[in-house]
């Protein structure tokens, strides 16, 4: 099984939001091999090969996201701020589609 015991959010150690394309992460990581040089500072190089070996792949990326979340935490905290507000318009909509019929 693959290494996924990271002490710090692998997003923020990138400095990406979650919803970054693999462009993004992949610009995100070589910016910070180039604040971190693997021969100065090897512990932060470390946690960033390692952040970056978890998020450079998308199917990669959703594993760590499925298993690193709570399973008991409510859904709606899961997924953040994503708010989905339904207007009621009433049953007008419903009928005009019975009438087609």
């Amino acid at each position: 099984m693959e290494k996924t015991n990271l002490l710090a959010d692998p997003w923020e150690v990138l400095g990406v939001a979650r919803e970054a394309g693999d462009e993004q992460i992949r610009a995100a990581y070589l910016r910070k091999l180039k604040q971190f040089p693997p021969d100065r500072n090897p512990a932060e190089f470390e946690q960033v090969r390692d952040a970056y070996e978890l998020l450079r792949d998308r199917r990669q990326r959703f594993r760590y996201f499925l298993f690193s979340t709570d399973p008991l935490a409510p859904l709606d905290s899961v997924f953040g701020s994503v708010s989905s507000k339904r207007n009621f318009v009433g049953p007008e909509p419903w009928l005009e589609v019975l009438k087609e019929k």
